[in-house]
């Protein structure tokens, strides 16, 4: 393979001042297509990859299960283990944002799996991520329905998760642009959600309520920052359990790889895409961690009974129980509106990755060919139908209870995280390896370099198969081990394990190839970036060429 006058080539757009794009783009020649800057695949701006990231990342637990890691952890635990993982987070946006800003395709980590590690890896993890997300799009159609029992337990749960689904499909089934601009609108809801429970959180905390208490930090004195008795085995399960509570809600930079395919100028984008990673883990994880530890008490007795009851919507929320007990009227109601929203907002995006997932499947032979298909604006319309088919799944907590099935979808989502994020970081470190062994590591080949590398990369790799391993350990109580409970703490290793081997084997046979790994010296660094230097050269030339309008400038500052 040639790298010859690569390096050159492969220019970071992110931060450059327009004249200075217009004199790279002269240096590298007068041809330019600029009908690539207006592919209709790529119909995604930043500030739709913006509000997309965190709308994929912000559900209701930010919100309402948040509570049940407080009341095994205390207000200091629940930080410790939100602030373990985010880092853990972060260090895998470190990672994505060289493979991912290097080679913005469809498929994201799922296509670099495959073609940096091995087929049968790249497989294995895809099919993993996408049960990951139709778990997700399960449990997001079933938490619609607990959030409007709130108000009425009236209401049949097939309406609402009928109405959601033809939701769903009316906004996925047009264009990438269509529901690029739905979802920027709709995720904007959640970033006002955020700040004003924050901004709830400090007046009241200083006497402004109706109580006219001025609280402080009373609960992390009186119980104390740790729940129940505090020993170290009690502080650590702890610990532990906010850490697993973590693994389901926080996530992000795994979505902004997937779209990176549909992307406008993507060398410019994802750069910064990838680098506001940490003030979403700041502004939103670590913010809403400390917030709730303030508002309410791991040993409040209505939240214990309320989660203890399956209470519907916000009933559990530790935020709605403070405003309950500071006497504060309407801001129930309101917050659970938001978050009925906010649910429908991460719906949308999961239904957004998995029908693209399984459309790069498709295109390695590794799902049905049917879901290749698209329409005439880039949409992988049989992949998007064939996921809100198994969206229908939801409708199990019509005869198996609500709160049961929320359950499953729960356990099932936090393992086969883990398992993907375990990739992840093992993808890199091959990523990695491939350009120590042809020299490009060092050489300006990268458009981008994520922090602390290798560092991050082993972090990823270490920490997620270490809480996967411990993930269901209170399985193992004497007396408290579970089938079902197992299954779906750790099926989700076993179901990788599968279709990993048999694709290997499939593999080795029919394709005599016998190699575990794809050798370093053998990776694939050169197909797809001739085109992705056209685009950008060509979003590029289109940028420059166009004086950005004031509404673009305000777009820009802020996204």
């Amino acid at each position: 393979m040639s790298y010859e006058g690569k390096e050159k080539d492969l220019q970071d757009y992110s931060s450059e001042p327009q004249s200075a794009v217009v004199d790279e783009i002269n240096r590298q020649g007068p041809e330019v297509d600029l009908a690539l800057a207006d592919d209709p695949h790529r119909g995604l701006r930043m500030r739709h990859v913006q509000l997309i990231a965190i709308s994929g990342s912000i559900g209701s637990a930010l919100f309402v299960s948040i509570g049940n890691p407080l009341t095994s952890a205390g207000p200091l635990g629940l930080l410790l283990g939100v602030a373990i993982w985010c880092a853990v987070v972060w260090a895998a946006s470190n990672c994505l944002i060289e493979m991912t800003c290097l080679l913005p395709v469809d498929g994201g980590f799922i296509h670099y799996a495959g073609r940096f590690v091995d087929k049968s890896f790249g497989m294995a993890l895809g099919w993993n991520y996408v049960i990951t997300q139709l778990a997700l799009i399960c449990f997001e159609l079933v938490s619609l329905n607990v959030i409007v029992e709130y108000w009425t337990l009236t209401l049949h749960p097939a309406i609402i998760i009928s109405v959601g689904l033809v939701a769903f499909f009316i906004i996925q089934i047009w264009s990438v642009r269509w529901f690029g601009e739905i979802e920027f609108y709709i995720s904007i809801t959640k970033v006002f959600l955020m700040i004003g429970l924050t901004l709830y959180t400090f007046i009241t905390m200083v006497g402004g309520n109706p109580l006219h208490d001025k609280f402080g930090f009373r609960y992390w004195k009186t119980p104390g920052p740790f729940a129940g008795e505090v020993n170290f085995r009690k502080v650590l399960t702890g610990i532990f359990d906010s850490l697993s509570w973590a693994t389901f809600a926080v996530v992000g930079p795994d979505y902004i790889s997937l779209i990176g395919g549909e992307v406008k100028n993507p060398r410019r984008i994802l750069p910064k895409a990838f680098n506001s990673t940490i003030y979403r883990i700041l502004c939103f994880y670590l913010t809403g961690a400390l917030c709730v530890g303030i508002v309410s008490s791991s040993t409040d007795e209505s939240l214990l009974g309320a989660i203890a009851a399956g209470a519907p919507g916000a009933a559990k929320s530790p935020y709605v129980i403070s405003m309950n007990r500071l006497n504060i009227p309407v801001l129930p109601s309101l917050v659970n509106a938001l978050i009925l929203i906010s649910i429908f907002s991460t719906g949308n995006s999961f239904v957004f990755v998995a029908s693209r997932s399984l459309f790069s499947l498709a295109h390695k032979n590794q799902a049905p060919a049917v879901l290749k298909r698209v329409n005439r604006h880039g949409v992988p319309w049989v992949a998007v139908c064939v996921t809100l088919a198994f969206g229908t799944l939801s409708y199990l907590s019509v005869s198996s209870g609500t709160v049961k099935v929320l359950n499953w979808w729960i356990n099932l989502v936090g393992a086969a995280q883990l398992v993907s994020w375990s990739c992840i970081g093992f993808t890199y470190l091959r990523f990695r390896s491939g350009l120590k062994a042809q020299n490009l590591l060092n050489t300006g080949y990268l458009p981008v370099k994520g922090y602390l590398q290798p560092f991050s990369g082993w972090y990823v790799v270490v920490w997620s198969p270490i809480v996967f391993f411990f993930s269901g350990y209170y399985l193992f109580y004497p007396g408290a081990f579970a089938g079902p409970d197992f299954v779906f703490a750790y099926g989700s290793i076993f179901i990788f394990l599968a279709i990993y081997l048999g694709s290997k084997i499939y593999q080795t046979v029919y394709k005599h190839d016998k190699r575990i790994v794809i050798p370093a010296n053998e990776i694939d660094f050169v197909s797809d970036i001739d085109h992705i230097d056209a685009l950008t050269a060509a979003s590029e030339a289109k940028r420059a060429s166009k004086p950005q309008t004031k509404a673009q400038k305000i777009s820009d500052f802020f996204f």
